[in-house]
């Protein structure tokens, strides 16, 4: 994370597929799949230096509608 030295890691069994920033660089969601497999993939949002789990989908879209996230990455910077 930008200005921080705390790093967020995956969840255990998981593989990071994205990273979504806001226009500050901020981390603000993972994508995550089980290393094993793809059937589904997982959305967790950053909030105070740990992870919340948001839901899980078969397809990444699935949950970027469901959570609005190119909404909610595109602010930051006024």
């Amino acid at each position: 994370m930008r200005g921080s030295s705390k790093t967020i890691s995956c969840p255990r069994g998981e593989q990071i597929w994205l990273r979504y920033n806001n226009l500050d660089g901020e981390l603000l969601f993972m994508l995550t799949s089980k290393v094993s497999n793809r059937d589904y993939y997982y959305l967790y949002e950053v909030k105070e230096g740990s992870l919340e789990k948001l839901g899980r989908a078969r397809t990444p879209i699935e949950l970027e509608d469901k959570f609005s996230i190119k909404k909610r990455t595109n602010k930051g910077r006024k």
